[in-house]
């Protein structure tokens, strides 16, 4: 390394290892609290305020997922060196480039207290969410945010995507996590996702929502076919849910809009647009459901949406891998 240069080899791991000294210089420069050592002085010595606060903390941790929607798996690592031995690097593809725009979701509800690029870390575009008894979740790096300061989150929801930026190292394309007692209280604590500890140093891959993706992956089954599993979703408040879905095997999106039960006839859209090809959709008025809308996308990138009375919602194109 000369100078602020950064070099990072996909060869060897996809996992991004970011210089632990000028990573701490970043954020004691964004007022996160970092420990400093002794030089030896005869200063008095004073309570740190993230001591404090982790022993202040006794609530208990609230159910967290990993950060991706549920039923991808996606593989975290934390054995470098420079970080703290409590912060996760998630890869999902082989390679940097494979993760690139791939969504991000907020591990728990609660609210966002910080979205914005910092220009002073090694963060780049970077997310914290306060949950029940002040615990907190960072997402960093992000391609873009979808979320704003102040604004309240649901668990599983998209908070933005995969990327690669930092204001000071050149870096590949991952999602650096983790899960601090406040959103100033740095070093982290160990994650844990679903009930499980994340199986430190790691690496470990491991599917999001423990393994089965609850009722929203077996919905995207029930209503898109047998092998389709759910990729993204957005809800349209209360009213109704947008689902994407993919199946492997014949390289299938599936798009579908679903009201939280059956009830009586609503006016519902569902769409989908491979890129360089016109959208399909199907709209009408429906008990339960617009779709399946269906479409052989490989690795083009896709628009999708639908919607439900009077709230619609569409994607910019997303999922090109």
């Amino acid at each position: 390394m000369k100078g602020n240069s950064y070099m990072v080899s996909i060869k060897r791991r996809p996992a991004v290892i970011i210089g632990g000294s000028a990573l701490a210089a970043g954020l004691v420069a964004t007022g996160v609290a970092v420990a400093a050592t002794s030089g030896g002085g005869s200063a008095p010595k004073q309570a740190s305020p993230v001591a404090a606060a982790q022993n202040a903390s006794t609530a208990a941790v609230p159910r967290l997922q990993m950060p991706f929607p549920c039923g991808q798996t996606w593989r975290g690592s934390t054995g470098s060196g420079a970080h703290t031995k409590y912060e996760i690097d998630w890869n999902w593809g082989s390679t940097g480039s494979a993760d690139e725009g791939k969504t991000v979701v907020a591990s728990g509800a609660g609210k966002v207290v910080r979205s914005e690029y910092s220009r002073t870390s090694g963060y780049g575009n970077m997310i914290f969410i306060q949950h029940s008894g002040g615990y907190t979740t960072v997402y960093a790096h992000l391609r873009y945010r979808s979320v704003k300061k102040g604004q309240t989150v649901k668990k599983g929801q998209k908070i933005g995507a995969v990327g690669h930026t930092s204001a000071k190292y050149n870096i590949i394309s991952h999602l650096h996590y983790e899960l601090r007692r406040s959103p100033s209280a740095y070093p982290p604590i160990a994650a844990v996702f679903e009930g499980k500890r994340f199986p430190y140093p790691g690496p470990a891959s491991l599917k999001s929502c423990g393994g089965g993706g609850g009722g929203t992956t077996s919905t995207v089954e029930k209503i898109c076919g047998s092998g389709f599993k759910q990729i993204d979703k957005h809800a349209l408040g209360k009213a109704a849910t947008i689902y994407l879905g993919y199946n492997k095997g014949n390289k299938q999106n599936c798009v579908i809009t679903v009201k939280p039960k059956k009830g009586s006839k609503t006016a519902m859209s569902a769409t989908l647009q491979v890129k360089g090809a016109k959208a399909k959709t199907d709209k009408g008025n429906f008990t339960w459901y617009a779709g399946p809308v269906k479409a052989s996308a490989g690795s083009k990138c896709v628009i999708w949406g639908g919607s439900v009375g009077k709230s619609s919602w569409k994607s910019k194109y997303s999922h090109c891998g």
